[in-house]
């Protein structure tokens, strides 16, 4: 990290990947404005964490006031070192009864909210020159997996867009990076119990599906550190696949 204290944005603030990035950082002496939909879990974090936290109280879905969270918690008075993405919704159904409205929500949490954040984050009012943009995208995206189309695209969608910024945004030395896991111990991916039975009842699954087994957050959140810091400062544009070993 930079000697002078970093100010940061991160959204799916309340659970798996991104609240275990909110401890790490809050601990490393960070400022934080924390988004999620979640007002209790939100509240519980700002008070437990150590130093400026401000939780915010938004749902993604709602793409036309999304300037809001920027202009109503004080980011354009402090600005910020980094916007990190975390928020997401699952999606799991096969091709032939996918629909386009439900698809849509998808897109809209996935990758439409991370694209709006950005382009406001990118003013010069809300973000400190030299700023850091890290997204979490889905080892998904590359493994196209059956019953995956929305969850899939959406994230496919996401990797474009962070590639795309990259070039854009480096006017002003933003770097825009995305990470995508493999199987990660989150209260989303739990939810698919047969998945994560598969990949840690036996060696012989583990080594067909990911080999290192399922990956903890605080792992992730070491990784979105580094893409935050000044070690990371010649690294822009890139999809950094953490994958446990699965193949894709």
């Amino acid at each position: 990290m930079n000697t002078k204290k970093q100010a940061y944005l991160i959204t799916g603030a309340t659970s798996g990947i991104g609240k275990a990035c909110a401890y790490l950082l809050a601990h490393n002496g960070c400022d934080l404005y924390i988004v999620g939909r979640n007002r209790e879990i939100l509240d519980t974090m700002a008070t437990e964490l150590p130093g400026k936290t401000v939780p915010i109280c938004y749902d993604l879905n709602d793409l036309e006031n999304i300037k809001e969270i920027f202009d109503d918690y004080g980011i354009n008075k402090e600005k910020l070192d980094g916007l990190i993405y975390c928020a997401g919704v699952d999606a799991a159904w096969p091709v032939k009864v996918n629909s386009i409205s439900a698809m849509q929500e998808v897109m809209n949490v996935n990758c439409f909210a991370f694209v709006e954040m950005s382009r406001i984050f990118y003013k010069k009012q809300y973000s400190n020159q030299n700023a850091s943009i890290v997204a979490i995208s889905s080892i998904a995206s590359l493994t196209n997996e059956p019953g995956m189309i929305a969850y899939s695209v959406s994230k496919a969608a996401l990797n474009s867009a962070v590639k795309t910024m990259s070039k854009e945004f480096i006017r002003r030395g933003i770097r825009v990076n995305a990470i995508l896991p493999g199987a990660v111990k989150t209260p989303m991916s739990e939810k698919k119990e047969k998945v994560f039975s598969e990949i840690e009842k036996t060696e012989e699954n583990k080594s067909n599906i990911q080999p290192l087994g399922v990956i903890p957050t605080d792992i992730i959140a070491r990784q979105i550190k580094f893409l935050l810091s000044d070690d990371s400062g010649y690294t822009t544009g890139e999809l950094i696949t953490v994958s446990g070993g699965r193949n894709y």
